[in-house]
């Protein structure tokens, strides 16, 4: 009797100081909200493969800048909350919104956070059709 099996998609969390190398798609929510948290819960449901998830929401007084850096640079997908970072971390936004694969959320208006990058985000629900190249213009 042949067992049918449904493969399972496997959702790595990883936090600092680890790292993860391997295929799967990767993303990394930088101080998010419980809402962000909440809607990205629901966009996973609906993933097939595997997926690596780095989450970085480091106290003030232990900050892991040099992991946070690494992960930025080979993470499919960034999502920056700028309204959660803590007022010492603030300095770090203006040099990750440089990166082609950060997207942001934020309540207020900046003009110069919008000059450096267009990836302004206001919910997660364009990342379940990027991922599935629907409209991966990315």
């Amino acid at each position: 009797m042949e067992e049918n099996r449904q493969e399972q998609t496997r959702i790595n969390l990883i936090t600092p100081p680890d790292k993860l190398h391997n295929y799967n798609r990767t993303f990394c929510l930088v101080y998010p909200s419980d809402d962000t948290k909440s809607q990205f819960q629901n966009l996973i449901e609906n993933f097939e493969d595997s997926i690596n998830v780095y989450m970085y929401e480091e106290p003030e007084n232990e900050p892991a800048y040099t992991w946070l850096l690494d992960v930025v640079k080979y993470s499919d997908f960034v999502i920056l909350d700028i309204d959660n970072f803590p007022p010492i971390h603030r300095t770090m936004i203006s040099y990750l919104l440089g990166y082609d694969n950060v997207f942001w959320l934020t309540k207020g208006e900046n003009e110069v956070y919008n000059t450096i990058s267009k990836n302004r985000i206001y919910n997660l629900d364009w990342l379940y059709d990027s991922i599935n190249g629907e409209q991966l213009g990315i």
